[in-house]
C-alpha cells in the first residue's frame, strides 16, 4: 500500500522542496567571472583616467603652443607689415599650411592690423563678426570657443594695433588623442588578455579544479558510494576540508555497513515469521512475496482452527520499510491470538481489528483479506477489509470477485464486515494479491491495473506456481527499468 504524504493544508499534495537550484552558477564560474570582471573594470577605469589626463595635458600643451606660435609670428609680422599686405598674406598662408601639415589639419590664423583683416587662405575662413567673438573669448581668458559644429582652441597675441589670433579645431586634437589612446588600449588589452589567461590558469589549477574534485566526491558520497577518499590537495584549507570529508565518508561507510547488517537481520526475522512451506489439505497453495525494500509492510499467514478448518490472511500495511514491517509483525501476533479464541471468521477479524486499533499509532492502517476454508465440506468464507478484490474461478469457468465488504483495519474498534461464502469444487481457483501489483507503473506512467491480472488468472493451463511466475514476469516487463515502489504479494489456491 503506497505511503501517503499530506501537505500542511491537508490537500494531500506533495510539496517539493528538495529540487536543486540548478540555475545558480557554480563557485568556480562565479570566481572566474568576478576576477575577470574586476580586471576588465579596472582596465576600463585606467583607460578612462588615462584618456582624461592625456586630453588635459595635450590641450594644455596645444594652448601653450598656440600662444608661443602667436608670440613668434607677432615679431615677424612687425617686420613684414611695412612691405605690404601681400607679404603678410603670403606669410600667414605659409605658416598655416606648414602647421596644418605638421601639427593640425584644423589650424587657422587670423591677423588684424588696424582695420585690415588678413586670414590664412584655407577652408577655415571666419568673418569679422566671428573674429570679434574669438577676440572677446581670448580677452576673457577663455581657451575654448564653439562655432557651429566645431569647438576651437584659442591663442592670441596683441601689440599696438596688431592682433593675432590662432585657433585650432579641438575635434582634430581629440581625434589624435583618441587614436593614440586606442593604440595604447590595444597594447593594454593584449597584456590584459595574457594576464587574464595566466590568472585563469592559476585559478583553474589552484581553486576551480580542486573544488570540482571535491564536488564530485560529495556527489558520489551523496549517491550512496561511501568509503571514497579525496586526497592530493595542496592548499591548507582544501586539505583540511578533504580530510574532514574523508572522515565523514569513512563514518558513513561504517554506519551503512551496520545498517545493512541490521536490515539483513530484520529481513531474516521477517522471513522467519512467514510460513515456511504453507500447505492446506486438499489445496495446491502457491505464494510469491517480493518486498520493495529489505523489509516489507505486506504480510501473509495461515492458521489451523480447533474445528479442523484453516484461516489464511493477507494484509498490506500503509508505508514501507521498518515501521511497516513492525506493524505487520503486530498483525501476525493479533492474527494468531484471534485464531486461538474463535473459529468464527467475523469474530477473528473483529479481534484482530480491535487489538490493531489499540496498539498502533494514529494513521496506521492495513487492508486485509481473510479466508476460512473447511476441507471436509469445501466451504469457503471470505472477508475483505478494504483490500483488492480476490478473484475466484470455478472449474466450469464461472467467475466471481470477493470485493471489499467493510473498512480497513485500524480505522475504528467497532468496525464490522460482511462475510461472503461459497462451496468450492475440485479445480476451482482463488487468487488474491496486494496493490503493489495493480499499482505498478510503466515508463509512460500507465498503471498495470486489474485487467492484466485477470488475463493471467484466466489462463487455466498453467499450474498455480507457473501462473504466479507468469504474473510477476508480466509485471516486471511492464515496469521496465523503473524501480519497484511497493511490496508485492500474491497467493493462488487451487482446490
Amino acid at each position: 500500500m503506497p505511503e501517503t504524504h499530506r501537505s500542511s493544508d491537508g490537500s494531500g499534495e506533495d510539496s517539493d522542496v528538495s529540487q536543486p537550484n540548478s540555475w545558480r552558477r557554480s563557485i568556480s564560474a562565479r570566481l572566474l567571472i568576478s576576477v575577470n570582471g574586476i580586471c576588465l573594470v579596472l582596465l576600463l577605469v585606467f583607460i578612462a583616467i588615462d584618456y582624461r589626463e592625456e586630453t588635459k595635458q595635450r590641450m594644455g600643451n596645444a594652448r601653450t603652443g598656440l600662444l608661443e606660435e602667436a608670440a613668434i609670428m607677432e615679431v615677424a609680422i612687425e617686420h613684414l607689415r611695412h612691405i605690404g599686405t601681400g607679404a603678410l598674406q603670403d606669410y600667414v598662408d605659409q605658416v598655416c599650411i606648414r602647421m596644418e601639415e605638421t601639427h593640425s589639419a584644423g589650424h587657422h590664423i587670423i591677423l588684424r592690423i588696424g582695420d585690415r583683416v588678413i586670414q590664412a587662405r584655407t577652408d577655415h575662413v571666419h568673418n569679422d563678426e566671428e573674429l570679434k567673438t574669438l577676440q572677446a573669448a581670448v580677452s576673457r581668458g577663455e581657451s575654448f570657443v564653439r562655432f557651429e559644429r566645431h569647438e576651437l582652441l584659442l591663442g592670441m597675441a596683441t601689440r599696438g594695433d596688431v592682433t593675432l589670433v590662432i585657433c585650432e579645431v579641438v575635434d582634430d586634437v581629440r581625434f589624435e588623442i583618441a587614436r593614440e589612446s586606442l593604440l595604447r588600449l590595444s597594447g593594454m588589452l593584449l597584456l590584459g588578455v595574457v594576464a587574464a589567461v595566466v590568472i585563469n590558469v592559476v585559478l583553474l589549477r589552484i581553486v576551480v579544479r580542486p573544488l570540482e574534485r571535491l564536488v564530485g566526491f560529495v556527489t558520489e558520497t551523496g549517491a550512496g558510494r561511501f568509503g571514497l577518499q579525496a586526497s592530493g590537495f595542496k592548499s591548507r584549507e582544501l586539505d583540511v576540508l578533504s580530510r574532514a570529508l574523508n572522515a565523514m565518508s569513512g563514518s558513513l561507510e561504517e554506519s551503512d555497513r551496520q545498517r545493512r547488517a541490521q536490515m539483513q537481520k530484520a529481513r531474516r526475522i521477517q522471513q522467519h515469521l512467514l510460513p515456511s512451506s504453507p500447505q492446506l489439505p486438499g489445496v495446491e497453495f502457491s505464494v510469491r512475496y517480493e518486498p520493495a525494500e529489505d523489509v516489507a509492510g505486506d504480510f501473509y499467514d495461515l492458521q489451523s482452527l480447533s474445528d479442523g478448518s484453516w484461516v489464511i490472511i493477507m494484509a498490506d500495511v500503509t508505508g514501507h520499510g521498518i515501521p511497516a514491517a513492525m506493524t505487520a509483525t503486530l498483525l501476525k501476533a493479533h492474527f494468531a491470538e484471534g485464531c486461538e479464541h474463535s473459529c468464527d471468521l467475523r469474530q477473528i477479524t473483529k479481534s484482530i481489528n480491535r487489538r490493531f486499533t489499540e496498539l498502533t499509532l494514529d494513521g496506521d492502517f492495513a487492508s486485509a483479506i481473510l479466508i476460512r476454508f473447511v476441507p471436509d465440506s469445501g466451504i469457503l468464507q471470505v472477508i475483505n477489509a478494504g483490500h483488492d478484490a480476490a478473484l475466484y474461478r470455478s472449474n466450469a469457468g464461472q467467475r466471481r470477485d470477493f470485493r471489499s465488504s467493510g473498512l480497513l483495519l485500524g480505522i475504528t474498534e467497532n468496525a464490522d464486515w460482511t462475510l461472503d461464502e461459497c462451496q468450492v469444487s475440485s479445480g476451482d481457483r482463488l487468487m488474491f494479491f496486494t496493490d503493489g501489483i495493480t499499482e505498478t507503473f510503466s515508463s509512460d506512467r500507465e498503471m498495470f491495473g486489474h485487467d492484466r491480472v485477470e488475463a493471467v488468472f484466466s489462463n487455466v493451463d498453467q499450474t498455480p506456481s507457473l501462473a504466479l511466475d507468469s504474473l510477476l514476469q508480466t509485471v516486471n516487463a511492464f515496469r521496465g527499468d523503473g524501480q519497484q515502489l511497493d511490496d508485492i504479494t500474491a497467493i493462488l489456491m487451487q482446490f
